[in-house]
């Protein structure tokens, strides 16, 4: 019996678990740990052989206007340099090599060629707030590599409503709840998307009731407070697969309790 399988059973009193495979989206950039930097061309190539469904980039943008896909605001942890990307030109930040992989930063429009025909993204623009030309050079990549259409969006509300309409928007359940109330296309326009350790079984099937994809983050910042992370992580998860979850955005060293 695989580990699929025991991780899928219920109780008859529970919701029945998926009938498909998970789709699973990589956050932090595709696959991260001691072999592959998060946002590395690597770590995409790696959730493309896990099988990975969707692949989340973290976008900045650079002093001289590049669009830069990177995490944090500096470039320490993986690059070991303390300057802040907003205060750096491309030049400079081209420059660095990560460890592991030696790879360096790569802008919006490389990371959007490598997972074109390959697999979905999931944009989170980062603050500040942005110029129009910053999100319509998104959209233009997007929209060139075939991705658009498929994208889920999070990240700042500049951004939110900046796609709205071109792409599914990540909102928590009050937003969700006002969309509803204010006649919109929930289905077509929007994603449940909260912390998976704050999903409760009522918000669950309150998005499936309505056809709503629902995405539970499973991410280890969410779980820096507690002294087993994993085993937290794990629980969130079998109990988001016994309500019949289907996607979830996940830091890689969980994806073993979805993958079969």
């Amino acid at each position: 019996m695989t580990a699929m399988v025991l991780l899928l059973g219920c109780q008859p009193d529970q919701s029945p678990p998926p009938t498909a495979e998970p789709k699973i989206i990589a956050h932090r950039g595709g696959v991260v740990g001691d072999e592959f930097a998060e946002n590395s061309p690597a770590a995409i190539d790696a959730a493309v052989e896990r099988g990975y469904w969707m692949v989340e980039l973290d976008v900045r943008e650079s002093r001289d206007g590049r669009l830069v896909v990177h995490h944090d605001e500096d470039f320490r942890r993986f690059f070991g340099d303390e300057r802040r990307l907003a205060e750096m030109n491309w030049d400079e930040i081209s420059s660095l090599r990560a460890t592991p992989g030696d790879s360096r930063p790569q802008t919006f429009d490389e990371m959007a060629a490598r997972c074109k025909g390959r697999i979905q993204v999931m944009l989170d623009t980062k603050p500040p707030e942005h110029s129009e030309a910053f999100y319509q050079a998104i959209e233009d990549s997007l929209r060139s590599n075939g991705l658009l259409a498929g994208a889920y969006i999070i990240g700042t509300e500049q951004s939110r409503t900046r796609f709205h309409g071109k792409a599914r928007i990540g909102v928590d359940r009050k937003k969700l709840r006002e969309a509803v109330e204010s006649g919109e296309d929930v289905v077509r326009l929007y994603f449940l998307f909260e912390h998976g350790r704050d999903l409760d079984a009522e918000t669950v099937r309150y998005a499936q009731d309505l056809g709503v994809p629902v995405v539970p983050s499973i991410n280890i910042f969410h779980y820096d407070d507690l002294p087993d992370h994993l085993s937290a992580a794990e629980d969130d998860v079998r109990r988001m697969l016994q309500l019949g979850v289907e996607e979830f955005q996940i830091d890689s060293p969980y994806d073993v309790w979805l993958r079969p």
